[in-house]
């Protein structure tokens, strides 16, 4: 019975050790999924919001001109020196409530974990307004419109490029000093295990039992 509690003292101790090293996710890896999660999925929302716009039957007579990924627009589009009709006009009016309110939850939902990122996108949305007010103000043709939101579209995705790098590196550089917390912890823990193991054998009782064989006596101790 003595062995069998020995044997789990020192299975919990070792258990205790590798638990302080290994644990649960450091603070910055919880921190680093919750971001992924929260910016993966208001991505889908926007992107689901936006399409059911551009798919919807008012935005129709837009489509000709404006893809739904600016990246994906075609050199027919980028070269059109077509100006804005009236009946466009009207729609962008009509329609662009719509477009903002998908982005305004977007920016809503990402500043929860990742508030650096928003105004990069305001920014950059804040560009493809100004250019729009040019486009309906007949200063410029659905082509030129086009190139200025691609231009501030590719600015932003670099940007975000840059700041998600900023953030990884101080996520990195928060979960590796845990990490190094975690293995001081473990040691003077083992070290203090291994202390208290001396210390118990040193305290240790022992007995003897004597034995007379003829003339000499035969001590055993345990």
């Amino acid at each position: 019975m003595g062995k069998i509690k020995k044997a789990i003292k020192q299975t919990v101790s070792v258990l205790a050790v590798a638990g302080l090293i290994a644990g649960c996710a450091t603070a910055a890896q919880r921190q680093y999924q919750t971001m992924a999660s929260n910016i993966q999925s208001a991505s889908q929302k926007l992107q689901a919001c936006s399409q059911a716009e551009y798919n919807s039957a008012e935005y129709e007579p837009l489509r000709k001109h404006i893809p739904l990924n600016i990246n994906h627009a075609t050199l027919e589009q980028l070269a059109d020196r077509n100006l804005v009709s009236d009946e466009e006009i009207k729609v962008i009016f009509e329609t662009h409530p719509k477009f903002q309110s998908c982005r305004q939850e977007f920016l809503d939902q990402i500043s929860q974990t990742a508030p650096t990122m928003g105004p990069i996108f305001v920014i950059t949305w804040s560009k493809h307004e100004i250019s729009l007010v040019d486009l309906i103000q007949r200063k410029q043709s659905w082509g030129d419109h086009l190139r200025r939101v691609k231009e501030a579209a590719n600015e932003g995705l670099a940007q975000i490029a840059t700041e998600n790098r900023r953030v990884m590196a101080g996520l990195n550089q928060s979960h590796e000093a845990e990490l190094s917390r975690r293995q001081a912890a473990a040691d003077a823990f083992r070290q203090y295990n291994q202390t208290q193991q001396v210390i118990n054998s040193m305290n240790r009782s022992v007995n003897c039992t004597s034995n007379r064989v003829g003339n000499q006596v035969f001590t055993n101790c345990y």
